[in-house]
């Protein structure tokens, strides 16, 4: 059993003879794929079923997934198929354990800052920055694997981060110079981009989520609060610099915005709907570039793709009380 990706704004899907028939906008059939063999529809984009086909995934108890084109996660069709309460009896049981807890946070927040250096020399063609720079990283990766609490790898993250927007305004374009985060709302261009997305990629995570039958609320790096979907948080960590900050620097440094695709409003600096549009498409473009993600493998996938890996992973470090079955993302 597996799941379908369906990554095409004008895909057509039907029913015929127990299999799913998925035809492009010319009406061709690009792909048939037999009922008895999927778990999940993930649609990105404005794909259509027919009633047939969503009756009959329901009786099936196919799940089907909504996304927008660019990620962000809308709804699900639920066909009241039974939950797996086993897999989050041992996400809570993971989340009660202080140990498993520090050991998958260590991961997560030491791969992100090697992403964070990763992105800060991609873009550094000038070299700029110095290896006492870098240097700041190395320093708290060092600390962050010394650490005994979350709280301490959080408090390292923490100067790491501010260090990494510093070196990040100083390598965006001029006129999009920004002087540390600023949220809800942005109090600069550069910022209201980095929201913008970072929001997309928290709903990206809370659909992927809820599509491998987990809780929301039993996270392993942050606090639970209110409505928030701590776990969701903390898968998104390690990709705010692949994912996010990439985007960002590559659409300002091409010229793709300008200051024309932002305006001020209530207090804080907001996109256009054309800039909108700019943005959504190269987050769109770079979610579902292919790259070697994973370590020592040949192979390559898109974001989406090894998302869905990395949860899968997680759930069972989960199931064998074994944190380093987590798979992180490797850029090289």
């Amino acid at each position: 059993m597996s799941d379908i990706y369906l990554q095409g704004s004008q895909l057509h899907l039907s029913l015929h003879n127990e299999k799913i028939i998925v035809r492009n906008e010319e009406k061709e059939i690009v792909r048939e794929v037999g009922l008895d063999k999927i778990d999940n529809i993930l649609i990105f984009g404005q794909s259509q079923l027919t009633t047939q086909l969503i009756r009959r995934l329901a009786l099936k108890k196919v799940n089907v997934f909504y996304f927008t084109t660019e990620g962000r996660f809308i709804s699900f069709l639920d066909t009241m198929r039974e939950a797996d309460f086993e897999k989050q009896k041992y996400q809570a049981k993971s989340h009660f354990d202080d140990v498993f807890r520090l050991e998958i946070a260590r991961s997560i927040l030491s791969t992100k800052m090697k992403h964070q250096i990763h992105l800060l020399k991609a873009f550094d063609e000038d070299k700029m920055l110095s290896q006492e720079d870098y240097q700041r990283f190395n320093n708290s990766l060092k600390q962050l694997e010394t650490a005994v609490t979350i709280a301490e790898m959080m408090g390292f993250e923490g100067r790491c981060a501010k260090s990494y927007f510093y070196y990040l305004n100083l390598l965006a374009p001029s006129q999009f110079r920004f002087y540390g985060r600023s949220r809800r709302p942005a109090k600069d261009c550069f910022n209201t981009l980095l929201n913008f997305g970072y929001s997309i990629l928290y709903s990206f995570m809370i659909g992927m989520i809820r599509k491998n039958g987990l809780s929301q609320g039993f996270g392993m790096i942050h606090d639970d609060r209110h409505h928030h979907a701590t776990l969701a948080s903390d898968l998104m960590e390690e990709w705010r610099p692949i994912i996010v900050d990439n985007t960002v620097m590559t659409i300002l440094r091409d010229g793709l915005l300008t200051l024309k695709d932002f305006e001020e409003c209530a207090g804080g600096v907001y996109l256009t709907q054309h800039g909108r549009k700019v943005f959504l498409k190269a987050l769109s473009s770079r979610m579902l570039e292919i790259h070697s993600f994973i370590e020592e493998d040949r192979k390559r996938y898109s974001f989406i793709y090894m998302a869905d890996m990395q949860i899968l992973s997680l759930i069972k470090a989960f199931q064998e009380n074994k944190p380093e079955l987590y798979i992180r993302s490797y850029t090289g």
